[in-house]
This record gives structure tokens, C-alpha cells and sequence, in this order.
């Protein structure tokens, strides 16, 4: 076989054929061959053993296939999402499972054949735009909340995903949904049922606080009616002391302004109805509520010690809410300090900056809790008082997770407990923290 040239570079090319046959089948080619010489020469011993070879793919090849085909139907039909095949070529449904059909009402006949825009399932077509726009640019879309309507017109919302596969030898996209209408009403119910509670916290709280928020009105509704006496007499006489007349009726609207303030803040804390999100100045927030409880530490003889600082960054949420958790948590101090002897009866409101929250805590130097009531102090109808509900720090923590806060409660190296509501910043301020932090990370690499 050597002693030919042209045998000689015949050889050359069936062994160049059969190393291009093993790639290809080492590439997953499992249809290639190599074709038998007519010489039945040596080389035709390797040329069969490859085609054996290739054999053995083609045929471990088919049952892989046929396996994850099967799988895949299975998986497909018994899958709790409704999923749907759509050919990408013409936008035609090719398959549908069980769980699409319960979810939309259109049986799988129904479907097939036709387009997701002729069954008029999405009701937003920027749903539509979308999820298309993630497939193609990505190859798929996962987790998107999209309102559909089933076959009767009934408003549902699915957690859509969607996949680029190929099915039967065409591109197509697999897409799923589950429905969440259930889950969504029931979020509303319980949004709701907090909303209840928290307007009943409130009003509970308030009431506990009726003879002190009387006297807070009573005494600059008292000082109206002298002023307006004074006022009065001035007025009769001759001549009209306009000096001392005009100072008169400048304490007279002061006092007003005063006795109204508490009235409105009554008032907003009492009203009912659903949550406002806005930029909460945190000081004045706390401010407002250590107004409403001034009268009530001073009747009970209680030290009410007051540190604001002035560096806390704005939040965001509800403010009539995060008065509801201040105003809870000093009531709560107030009782705890209230077996105490009178110059044992502290409380400590503070308000401090931490990196990127803000942090509300309230000290007291009562008797504390033991391990195992603190490990409960946040569940319902768990309560120290014997005459509580259980529910107020249950509801403040519910609020201040709302606020994506935490709420937590520590014992003292001494007597008594400390309550930190931490609170992140507002959407504004992070946006300032993100630059302070960008400036100052710029400069420390140019030093």
C-alpha cells in the first residue's frame, strides 16, 4: 500500500474522511458514516468500527430523545401552571395543559391553532410588550404579574414565565402562568383587617389617654374665657387701653391655636381609612406625639426625658401609622414606670441616625420581662397588663414591616426594657446617601 503513490494518497483521504467522521459524531452527529472503499483494504476494519460506533449513538440518541420527550409531556400536562406552546414563526398555539384550560375556560381544541391576540386572554398590552420584549432580548422572562381574562371575561392575575425551546423542530416559546387571584383578593382582606385593627389600636390608646387629652383643651379653653373677660372690661373702658387690649387678644388666638392643634391631632389619629405614603420628617412626627402624652407623664409624676437628633434622615410611609407605633410604645413605658417610686419613674423617647434609617426607641425603668415574655411580647393577644388586649405591639410591628422596618424589644443592663423601631430612609434621602457615598468613595481613591 506504499509502494503506489496513488494507493498512497487514496489512504491520505480515507484517513482525513474517518478523523472528519469522528468529530462529527463526537460533535453529536450521530447520523454521519464512512463510507466502505472498494479495496477492503485495512482501513475498511477502522471504517466499520466507526459506523458501528455511529450505530450505537443513533440508537442511544433516539431513547434519550424519546425519554426526554416523554418527560417533558409529562411534566407539561401535569404541571399545576397553566402553560401554553406558542409557535414562534406565526404566533399559533400548539399545545395547551389541563391547568390552562381550568384557569382560562377555553378547552385545548379551543385553542389550538390559533393566536394568543385572537383569544383575547391579556387585557394589557403592555403585558404583551413586555414579556416579548424579555424573550427575544433575553431568551426568556421569569416572575412578571400580568392581569389575563378567562373565557367568560372574568378578571384573573398570573405570575407569568416564558422560555424560547424548540418543540417538534420549530422555535417556540413555553409559557406559564400561575394563578395568584386568590392570593391578591386575600392580600386586600388582610390589608384590610390591619387597617381595622390599627384604627381600633388607635382609638384604644386615645382612650386611655381621655382625662389628660381633656386637660391638654382645657387648660388654653380656660385661659380663652379670662382672656376674654379681660377683653371685655378693656373694651368698656375709657379710654380703650388699645395696647394692652391687642396683647390680650394675641394670647387669646395663641391659646385657640393651641387647644385646636390637639383637637386636629385627635382627629388624625381617629380617622379611618386606607394608608398615605408620603416623607415623614421623623422629629416632628414624634414631636406631635409627645405633645398628646405630656399632660398624661406629668399627671402620673413621670419623668419624660426627650432626645431628637437632629442629623435623622427623612422615611417613608404612613405618619399618622408611625405616630400610632410612638405613641403605643411611650403609653406602654408610662404603665411600666407606673408601680415604680416617683423619682424611679423615667422614660427616655429618642430618635437617632443610623446608615440609611432612622431609629425611634423608648427607654423605661420598670420592672422588664422575663425571657419567656419577651420571646412573646410580639404575638397577639399576649399581654403583661390585666386589662390588655394583647394586640398593641403585635399591630406596631405589623406597621413598621409595612415601612420594610423592624421593630425589636431589649432588656436593660439595669432595670426595665427598650423598644427600637428602625426605620429605612425615604426614597429621596437615598437617593442623596447613594451620592454622598459615590463623592466620598471617588475621593478616598484619588487619595
Amino acid at each position: 500500500m506504499t509502494g503506489d503513490p496513488r494507493t498512497t494518497g487514496f489512504a491520505s483521504e480515507r484517513v482525513r474522511d474517518l478523523l472528519d467522521i469522528l468529530e462529527k459524531l463526537a460533535s453529536g452527529d450521530t447520523q454521519a458514516r464512512v463510507p466502505i472503499s472498494p479495496l477492503h483494504d485495512e482501513l475498511d476494519a477502522i471504517a466499520f468500527g466507526i459506523n458501528a460506533l455511529g450505530d450505537e449513538l443513533r440508537f442511544a440518541h433516539a431513547r434519550i430523545t424519546e425519554s426526554e420527550r416523554v418527560n417533558f409531556a409529562t411534566a407539561f400536562h401535569a404541571n399545576p401552571c397553566g402553560m401554553a406552546i406558542v409557535r414562534v414563526s406565526d404566533g399559533q398555539v400548539l399545545d395547551v395543559n389541563a391547568a390552562f384550560e381550568r384557569q382560562t375556560g377555553f378547552s385545548r381544541d379551543e385553542v389550538s391553532g390559533r393566536t394568543v391576540t385572537d383569544l383575547g386572554v391579556w387585557i394589557d398590552p403592555d403585558d404583551v410588550a413586555a414579556v416579548t420584549r424579555e424573550v427575544w432580548c433575553g431568551g426568556r422572562c421569569g416572575g412578571r404579574e400580568v392581569r389575563f381574562r378567562d373565557k367568560q371575561g372574568r378578571l384573573s392575575i398570573s405570575v407569568c414565565s416564558a422560555e424560547v425551546i424548540t418543540f417538534q423542530g420549530e422555535s417556540c416559546v413555553l409559557a406559564a402562568g400561575l394563578d395568584v387571584t386568590d392570593r391578591k383578593q386575600a392580600e386586600v382582606q388582610a390589608a384590610a383587617l390591619r387597617e381595622e385593627l390599627a384604627h381600633l389600636g388607635r382609638v384604644t390608646m386615645l382612650d386611655a389617654l381621655t382625662g389628660s387629652l381633656a386637660h391638654e383643651i382645657n387648660q388654653p379653653l380656660t385661659a380663652v374665657m379670662a382672656n376674654t373677660e379681660a377683653a371685655l372690661r378693656m373694651v368698656a373702658a375709657t379710654p380703650i387701653p388699645l395696647q394692652e387690649l391687642h396683647e390680650t387678644l394675641t394670647d387669646i388666638r395663641s391659646d385657640n391655636k393651641r387647644a385646636g392643634d390637639v383637637v386636629w391631632r385627635m382627629a388624625a389619629m381617629l380617622k379611618k381609612g386606607a394608608s398615605r405614603s408620603e416623607s415623614i420628617d421623623v422629629n416632628r412626627t414624634v414631636g406631635e406625639v409627645i405633645t398628646l402624652v405630656q399632660s398624661n407623664a406629668i399627671s402620673r409624676r413621670i419623668s419624660l426625658e426627650i432626645q431628637l437628633d437632629a442629623g435623622i434622615v427623612p422615611v417613608w410611609g404612613d405618619r399618622v401609622q408611625i405616630q400610632q407605633v410612638v405613641l403605643n410604645l411611650l403609653v406602654n413605658a408610662f404603665d411600666a414606670v407606673a408601680e415604680c417610686a416617683p423619682a424611679d419613674r423615667r422614660v427616655r423617647i429618642q430618635t437617632l441616625a443610623r446608615e440609611r434609617a432612622a431609629v425611634i426607641e423608648v427607654t423605661d425603668q420598670g420592672a422588664g420581662l422575663s425571657e419567656s415574655a419577651l420571646a412573646e411580647i410580639f404575638e397577639p393577644f399576649y399581654t403583661t397588663k390585666r386589662d390588655g388586649l394583647g394586640l398593641g405591639l403585635w399591630i406596631c410591628r405589623g406597621i413598621v414591616a409595612a415601612h420594610a422596618g423592624t421593630l425589636d424589644a431589649r432588656c436593660n443592663p439595669g432595670p426595665g426594657m427598650t423598644f427600637s423601631a428602625t426605620l429605612p430612609a425615604g426614597p429621596a434621602h437615598e437617593g442623596v446617601l447613594a451620592r454622598d457615598e459615590a463623592r466620598t468613595s471617588a475621593v478616598n481613591r484619588r487619595q
